[in-house]
Parts: structure tokens; sequence; C-alpha cells
């Protein structure tokens, strides 16, 4: 049983390491993290493709760089105050150490997995050949955030605790070819970084798994990827923007470490370290953006987002070893968000703004996760902009977020083809999930 209790948990530390992931948090549909201009969060994120005020057009469509007045750097932190927590909805264990009867297991609801998170956004532009040309740099944080369960709880043999964390750096150039159209791109060059603990469970435990008997195992992981994003901004009009962006689909070759430790008795042989490679397949977003000045002082703003989330058809585990791949399917559908929404000129140095965004869910009932708890979510957001010198405007933003009831009902099965063969049945839900997003955004004209 050693050899091929060992092949069976590399599959599942393999499939957990990809798993970390896919930590959609209460943040968007699937795991993209929109929140990367302070603007745009005020705005529902309507308009972002078309609107163009300020340097954060770099990661919304870097064809807008044409449209500011002057070279502009920008610095912003984002603070997310997430609820999230699960109830136990009949969670249970069919293990030899039950008799293979689906019995309730001990475990607590987890608590609330998400703490408070920052993400924190810098970019800057420079005219060219008398503002017809523009380079740009943005550096951002696209997805990914942190889960951490409390030990112990009932989902924990799906996940315990989760991180992602991605950087993007993204050098851009914009080109104005006449008064009404100005093109834009940009290069991705994408970090990613991954942690993953999961508890195991010991199935030949008299009773069935607990969390004294747990085994456990934590991975790490991470890589770098290359991909790019194109812009158009067209002005039909004097009054009114049309923006169009394309941001590539990148997919990242994680490499990583998994330990596997606590495993007991005649289990105790799966216990080390494995090496695992999986690949992350992140979509392309399409972004169309329509402004338009109702009058001089108020602009109309609206925004249709498509995400190609069907590339994430499942997770592909590959070995260093012979052995054959680990699948597991996810079958995720493509995605849209939709917003609305408004910005009022009250003084020449004073800007109100509000939107509201809804944003559907790619993930499928029968295969979500507690790694990704996601549904369809519901933002309002206000924000507005202050000219303190010259040179330096203050941009401040807050968002509500809600989504729908959460339900998660997984089948987890372990060393199976062996005599500790055994299932658990992971069923939950949260009916409160809701974010708070406070951001603050300095911009430096020169």
């Amino acid at each position: 049983m050693r050899g091929q209790h060992r092949v069976i948990l590399k599959g599942l530390v393999a499939a957990g390491f990809l798993g970390s992931m896919l930590i959609a948090e209460t943040q968007a549909g699937g795991f993209f993290i929109p929140q990367q201009s302070t603007q745009d969060i005020g705005r529902g994120f309507a308009g972002g493709a078309a609107m163009a005020s300020d340097v954060s057009t770099i990661f919304t469509n870097p064809a807008g760089m044409t449209e500011l007045e002057t070279a502009e750097a920008g610095l912003s932190v984002k603070l997310m105050l997430p609820t999230l927590e699960f109830e136990n909805q009949g969670s249970t264990a069919a293990t030899p150490g039950t008799l293979n009867q689906p019995v309730p297991y001990p475990g607590n609801d987890g608590g609330d997995p998400i703490g408070s998170n920052t993400i924190v956004n810098f970019y800057a532009t420079h005219p060219f050949l008398d503002g017809r040309l523009w380079g740009g740099l943005g550096v951002t944080a696209p997805f990914g955030l942190n889960v951490d369960y409390d030990d112990g709880w009932f989902g924990r043999y799906d996940s315990v605790e989760t991180e992602l964390v991605t950087v993007d750096i993204a050098p851009t150039i914009a080109y104005r070819l006449n008064d009404r159209i100005s093109v834009g791109a940009g290069i991705d060059f994408q970090y990613a970084d991954a942690e993953l603990a999961i508890a195991i469970p010991n199935t030949l435990a008299p009773g069935g798994p607990s969390p004294a008997t747990d085994g456990r195992y934590e991975l790490e992981g991470d890589a770098w990827t290359v991909g790019f994003n194109l812009g158009v901004l067209a002005k039909p009009s004097p009054n009114t923007h049309v923006g169009l962006h394309f941001r590539s689909g990148m997919s990242h070759e994680l490499k990583g470490s998994s330990t596997v430790t606590g495993l007991t008795g005649p289990l105790i042989a799966s216990n080390g370290v494995f090496d695992a490679r999986a690949d992350l397949d992140l979509p392309a977003i399409v972004s169309l953006g329509i402004t338009h000045a109702l009058t001089p002082k108020l602009t109309l703003l609206s925004e249709f987002q498509w995400f190609d989330w069907s590339v994430f058809n499942e997770l592909r585990v590959r070995f260093s070893s012979d052995q054959p791949d680990f699948v597991i399917p996810e079958h995720y559908q493509d995605s849209h968000a939709i917003s609305i929404g408004a910005e009022y000129k009250k003084t020449p140095d004073w800007v109100l703004r509000a939107g509201f965004h809804y944003d559907a869910t790619p993930t499928v009932d029968e295969l979500r996760t507690t790694n990704v708890p996601d549904s369809d979510n519901y933002w309002f957001g206000i924000g507005t902009s202050y000219r303190l010198t010259e040179r330096i405007t203050a941009d401040f933003a807050y968002a509500h977020v809600r989504w729908e009831t959460l339900r998660v009902d997984l089948a987890r099965t372990f060393f199976v083809g062996t005599p500790a063969s055994g299932a658990v049945n992971i069923k939950g839900d949260a009916d409160d999930a809701h974010l708070h997003v406070l951001s603050l955004n300095l911009r430096l004209s020169f």
C-alpha cells in the first residue's frame, strides 16, 4: 500500500496546490480583483474603458493616456474588509472507521476566514511628440487574496488555508491617430505565488475522522508568465467616448513543493515531500465602456465586461515521474459584468461619482469549493476627487458588495483503490457574505 498511498496523495496534494490558485474569496466573479483604480471603484467600474480621467487608465484602457493633460503618477491603497461565515449543513464521512456508513464528523464552522486585505497599485505616464505619443507603467495585483479557516472546521478536507498573490508589471504605450481615435498597448509581466494547507482524514480512525487524527499537507509554488493588453478609444462626438479594451488570457506553469505530515498507523508511509506542476489558466477579458457628457458638469457612464472563464475547464496536474496526469473537472462558464454610473463636476477642483456593478459568477453550483466560495454579487460605489494643490489630487472611494447565498456540496474521496478508501461529503452555506472597500489615491501631475 505504501506506493499506492504515495500516488494517491501526490494527486490530492497537486490538486490542492492548484486549488490554492482559486481563492475568489469575496472579490469578484471567479478570482479576478477589479479594484485597480480608486476612481473606478467610486463609479462602480462604469465607463472605466472610456473615461480616461486619470493615470489608472493604464490598467483599464492604455489608449486613454492620450486624454491626460500632463505627465502623471499615482499611488493608491485599497483596504478590503470582508465578512464570510459558513454553516455546516450536514457534512458526513463514510470510511472504514465508520464501517463505510455516512456519519457526521466533528468540526466547527470555520469562523470568518477572510481577514482584511490591502492592495497597492502604482501608475506613471509621460507624453512625447507634443502629446501624440505616451508611455506608461502600471504595477497591479489583478488576481487572488487570502482565506484562512479555523483549525478543525467542517470543510477542512477541502481547504484550511489558501493564499495567492499576483504582481503584474505592465509597460504601456499609446498613440493618438487623430482627434477622434487613439490606440494603446501593454505587455504584462505577471508573477504568481501561492500557498495552501488542507487536512487529510485518517480514514482508518474508529468512529470516523476527527481533528485529533487528521493529517495535513502544505503546499507552495510560484511562476512568471507574460501576456498583453490592447485598447482603442474613440470620440464619435465631443461629448461621447467609447473605449474597447482586451486583456489576454495568461497561463502560469506553477512549480511547487508539498509536505504531507501527521498521518499515523498504516497511513504513516504517505508522509513526505512531493513535487508537483500545474497549469493555471487565467481568462481573457474584454471591456466595452461608454461615457456621455449630458451637461458640462454631468457625465453618464456604462460598461460591459466579458470573461473567458471557460478556459478553466479542468485542473490538470503533472508529475515529475511517469505517473499519469491527475485531472479534476471544473467546467467554469464564461461570465460577464455590467456597470452603470455617473460623475458630477461640482467645481473645477471637486468631482463626485457613484455607480452600480453586477458581477456574474463563473462557478458551477455542483463543483463550487470552499477555496472559491463565489456567487453572483452586487456592488454599490461612491467616490470623490479633490485637487489639493496645483499638482496634487486626492481620490477617495467606498464600495459595498453583497453576494447571493453561497452553497457548497462536495464529495471528496481518499485512498481510492486501497483498504483505506473513504469519502467525505462537505455541505455548507453562507447567506451573509459581504465586503467593504475603502480606497485612497494620490496623484501627482508634473
